[in-house]
């Protein structure tokens, strides 16, 4: 198994958690109230999404615009480097162009510090930049989800390969790509929204930066790879938007009965604003403010039979992978608690006690003034 395995890049674990707890829609639920108070300025309200994953709290998040602003252009960006989940969110999207007529989605799978700019620091690589323009026609979510279905064989395939960074061992694009979707029929109200190749740099009313680092990394890693880059790419009024797993809930509890000395989440709110105000200039602290952080639970999903007449093995399976995959286990340390068997036990008690399986969520806002 390789040394520099990333525990957010196993597909397997993610995709469970994701449809086995609704994190996704409590996510939404929270930034609602954040996204009703936006006023966007001409040409377009500008989303941006700082990693989209499968998409389902990017679309929530969409709908949430629409109900806010029905008749406003929209702008909405997002990173992804998973050709998988591209995919997944290019299935959800046809919808979308249908209720807001008036959309540019843009995906890139380039990092933080040069998504925003939709173009890659790394010279070599810019030339090599794949740029596909898909203007969808028709009217109809059939006629929008076979022409994105052709994305995936004609273009994801081949230009959005990953490899491994030399240095730290993470993925990273091979070559840089862009996709911008619009409606063709919308080309001439789109004109001053739709980015173009050589000028993408973009500044937003709402970035959202959900789950967008390992919990265990240092808070200087944080902001240098991510905060700051978001925070310089706020449109003013800007509300930079960032979630993170926090701990101090049942799932946690599984994590130190099984692993007594770990500590999955040592760098939250209060370390990360402690950095950005030790560490940022004095200029770009003069024009952000700091707003207080607050938590939110959400749920392991299960059947109320399930937990009642009885833990079924299907809740024990699904609580143990949210458990490890929240707290960011590696999976050399999973088989060999797994071999033990002591952690279904573990599981099984504390689903028992709390009569299901909870997780918490931070959540701050960094706004630009």
């Amino acid at each position: 198994m390789k040394k520099n395995f990333r525990f957010f890049d196993n597909r397997q674990k993610y995709l469970l958690f994701v449809t086995t707890t609704n994190e996704k829609n409590k996510i939404a639920d929270n930034l609602k109230p954040i996204i009703q108070s936006v006023k966007p300025k001409h040409p377009a309200l500008k989303i941006f999404d700082a990693g989209m994953g499968d998409g389902s709290l990017l679309m929530s998040v969409m709908r949430q615009c629409h109900q806010k602003l029905p008749n406003i252009p929209l702008l909405v960006s997002t990173k992804e480097i998973s050709m998988e989940d591209v995919r997944l969110g290019l299935e959800k999207l046809p919808d979308r162009f249908v209720e807001h007529k008036n959309t540019v989605f843009v995906i890139s799978n380039l990092n933080y510090a040069e998504s925003t700019n939709l173009k890659s620091n790394n010279r070599f690589k810019q030339k090599k930049m794949n740029w596909k323009v898909v203007k969808l026609i028709g009217n109809s979510s059939l006629d929008f989800s076979s022409q994105l279905r052709r994305l995936n064989q004609e273009f994801l395939s081949k230009k959005w390969q990953v490899e491994r960074n030399p240095k730290t061992g993470n993925p990273t694009y091979k070559e840089p790509s862009v996709i911008v979707i619009y409606r063709k029929d919308q080309e001439f109200v789109l004109k001053d929204v739709i980015p173009k190749k050589n000028n993408g740099k973009n500044y937003y009313d709402i970035i959202i930066a959900s789950q967008p680092y390992r919990s265990r990394v240092t808070a200087e890693k944080k902001v240098k790879f991510v905060i700051e880059p978001m925070i310089k790419s706020l449109e003013k009024n800007g509300k930079l938007i960032v979630v993170h797993a926090c701990g101090g809930d049942p799932a946690n509890k599984i994590i130190k009965q099984v692993w007594p000395k770990e500590n999955p989440f040592p760098s939250l709110y209060p370390a990360i604003i402690r950095y950005l105000k030790s560490n940022l200039s004095r200029e770009i602290l003069k024009e952000i403010k700091f707003h207080k952080s607050k938590k939110f639970k959400y749920m392991l999903r299960a059947l109320p039979n399930e937990i009642s007449g009885g833990i079924a093995t299907s809740v024990i399976f699904s609580a143990w992978n949210a458990a490890v995959y929240v707290n960011q286990m590696t999976d050399e340390q999973i088989f060999k608690a797994e071999k033990s068997k002591n952690y279904q036990k573990i599981v099984q008690k504390i689903v028992n006690k709390h009569k299901g399986l909870n997780f918490n969520n931070e959540l701050f806002v960094i706004q630009r003034k």
